[in-house]
């Protein structure tokens, strides 16, 4: 590669860094507490070694964790930290690393700015190269945190390192993957479906290697697999870095070649040709919201319903290893007689989800942004079709939306549930009960959004600043002695947990006035403010 290629690297990944000033800090900050919180947990509640031992039995006793998670290669709480963390793990640092690529390759190109720059002295490669940079280094970054982390909980120091070594290597070949896959497509949505497929694809081979009989194999096909194979805290097998450089050198190699030989604003695959006639179903506002947001819905509700089978069937499972931990026992005791310990393990996943499902919201509304920005909108608004009526269709999907991706996956729980314990649908409407109140808390962050689209358009990516702190208010409340004033600004700390006996009261009815108000402040100022 010629060195001119290269110029104006530098600046570019000054501009990067400017800005994602914010949301990279956020994003990896994230990330972060997720591994401490992780660790610390296992180092509190099992400090026993015969704790560790009993959980090892349980674990190995369920084949739907085993498959899931992988088996527990060593009953030390490295060990433990390295199970819990080595397959979730590098998902999440993986979708992080495609976001990133994504945003500053491909949307840059589709959205007319590589142009400009191109036609300044920035070489052909200096944005794919200064996105990779920055994206490696952030995952670097991340990996000295993590094992400074570890050893902070007194961790042994190989284990850590390969542990985040690990997470560093996944990000950095996604990464790469990502870089790839911006080459051969034209538009960024087929970029990151692509990408997304393929980690999915990982998680399926690592699925079906993970028995030890004829199909062990698959586990070598892939990525995931090797993160597993690595052993942290249980041998380490330092090797398996040399298979994530060489993949991830030729699919960089690849990717140089690829940005090479196409045409700017072109993608190496030809463009998929429409049907000649559109569909009787685009003649309304709806359906072509529909249209627009079918895709992301359907995504989620099956990610969802797979979610809700594999949570029924270990439930019991993880029951059996509550009843048997005394630290359990005693937080059962301190919340009220009564609770049973599969409801805090369901309450927990309630909790936890009810905020991912805010994702989903803010999601909806950004692509009214996104069909704003990209002057789509212009075409429907200039006739018959009031802004408010498309707001409004486009805005029932954020709303609507969460609700039915959270009767699916308690559905599909239950029916999970029911089938292994004999107790199908017994207790279903007392957990919908329990996933419904949530609506008001998620509905307040698409309340955010929506307020930022209609009064501040240009903030509305916001929205995931506002997301990440309430997230990291909530996270930090289970460490630190946090004001209760503070707490309170998050909606989800007003969502009673109906599984544990507390009942709705006025707070949640106040959520709701809260997220109502933003959204007609948004509707308002987005009839009244001028498009784009």
């Amino acid at each position: 590669m010629k060195m001119e290629n290269l110029s104006g690297t530098r600046a570019l990944i000054r501009l990067i860094l400017r800005r994602d000033r914010i949301i990279i800090p956020i994003l990896f900050l994230f990330l972060i507490l997720i591994f401490v919180s992780i660790a610390a947990s296992f180092v509190n509640l099992y400090a026993d070694a015969a704790l560790r031992e009993a959980l090892v039995l349980q674990i190995s006793s369920n084949p739907g964790i085993v498959i899931t998670l992988g088996p527990i290669q060593n009953s030390s709480i490295g060990g433990l930290v390295a199970w819990r963390s080595a397959v979730f793990g590098p998902i999440l640092v993986a979708l992080v690393s495609i976001f990133l690529m994504i945003r500053h390759t491909r949307s840059e190109e589709r959205k007319g700015r590589l142009e400009l720059l191109n036609s300044t002295v920035v070489g052909r490669q200096a944005t794919l190269t200064s996105a990779l940079i920055t994206i490696c280094g952030a995952n670097i970054l991340l990996g000295i945190v993590i094992f400074l982390s570890f050893l902070g909980l007194g961790l042994p120091w190989e284990g850590s390192l390969a542990l985040a070594l690990s997470m560093v290597a996944f990000g950095c070949l996604f990464a790469a993957i990502t870089a790839v896959m911006v080459q051969l497509t034209e538009s960024s949505s087929e970029a990151r479906y692509l990408s997304v497929a393929i980690l999915i694809a990982f998680f399926i081979l690592r699925i079906i290697g993970w028995d030890e009989g004829g199909t062990n194999w698959f586990f070598w096909l892939s990525p995931l697999g090797w993160v597993q194979n690595i052993r942290a805290f249980a041998g380490e097998e330092w090797w398996i870095f040399g298979l994530f450089a060489v993949l991830t050198i030729g699919l960089l190699a690849l990717a140089y070649y690829l940005s090479s030989v196409r045409d700017l604003g072109a993608g190496i695959l030809p463009p998929r040709s429409g049907p000649n006639r559109a569909s009787f179903t685009l003649g309304s506002t709806l359906g072509l919201a529909w249209r627009l947001q079918r895709g992301m819905l359907l995504f989620w509700i099956a990610g969802f319903a797979l979610m809700g089978v594999f949570i029924g069937y270990s439930a019991q499972t993880v029951s059996n290893i509550f009843i048997d931990n005394p630290q359990f026992l005693n937080i059962i005791s301190q919340i009220g007689k009564g609770t049973e310990p599969l409801d805090i393990y369901i309450n927990f996943m309630l909790v936890l989800f009810g905020q991912i499902f805010a994702i989903y919201g803010i999601l909806s509304v950004l692509k009214l942004r996104s069909q704003e920005v990209k002057r789509y909108s212009e075409f429907l608004l200039t006739n018959t079709v009031s802004r408010i009526k498309w707001a409004l269709t486009n805005l029932s999907f954020a709303l609507i939306g969460p609700a039915i991706i959270m009767v699916i996956f308690i559905s599909c729980y239950s029916v999970s549930y029911g089938l292994i314990s004999g107790n199908m649908g017994q207790n279903l409407p007392q957990l919908l009960s329990a996933a419904i109140v949530y609506l008001p808390a998620i509905w307040v962050m698409v309340g955010i959004s929506v307020a930022l689209f209609g009064l501040l358009p240009r903030l509305t990516s916001l929205s995931w600043v506002a997301l990440g702190l309430l997230l990291i208010i909530n996270l930090l409340a289970d460490f630190l002695d946090i004001n209760h004033w503070i707490l309170n600004i998050s909606p989800f700390t007003h969502v009673p947990n109906l599984l544990l006996g507390y009942t709705v009261g006025w707070p949640l009815g106040i959520v709701l006035v809260v997220a109502l108000v933003l959204i007609l402040m948004g509707i308002l100022g987005f009839q009244r403010r001028d498009i784009t």
